[in-house]
């Protein structure tokens, strides 16, 4: 039997119907600005549960559903503005099926290959840089 979960995030892009960069330029930044606080350091720190981010080439929100249940007003605020305002939105992660569960040896598989190309990409710089 399939059944779907729920995604753990929505990922909202900036694009609008016609393709086009949704304006102004930072508005994740304000978006995400209704949950943000400053710390004890007196810096800005944006909500594990909203934070802008920069996906598929486009300025983004990221926002946890665990935030319907912690802050419904302001999981309503979010995704509200991307509904009037016609943004792209789509699950932040894979959407996992319980029948489709990956395996650990795929999961180790694609460390393995992440770990290769980061160790080729690294020796790259330094061999490079012996010679100029």
């Amino acid at each position: 039997m399939s059944m779907k979960a729920e995604p753990e995030e929505w990922l909202i892009l900036g694009i609008t119907p016609e393709g086009r960069p949704f304006r102004p330029g930072d508005w994740p930044e304000r978006l995400c600005g209704v949950l943000a606080h400053y710390d004890n350091n007196g810096r800005w720190v944006y909500s594990n549960h909203a934070q802008p981010v920069v996906r598929q080439g486009q300025m983004g929100v990221l926002v946890e559903t665990e935030l319907k249940d912690i802050n419904p007003d302001a999981y309503k605020f979010i995704m509200g503005f991307a509904r009037d305002n016609h943004l792209k939105v789509m699950p932040g992660r894979e959407v996992t099926y319980l029948d489709e569960a990956i395996t650990s040896n795929e999961v180790t598989l694609s460390v393995r290959k992440l770990t290769l190309a980061l160790l080729l990409h690294q020796w790259k710089i330094r061999f490079l840089s012996n010679y100029f």
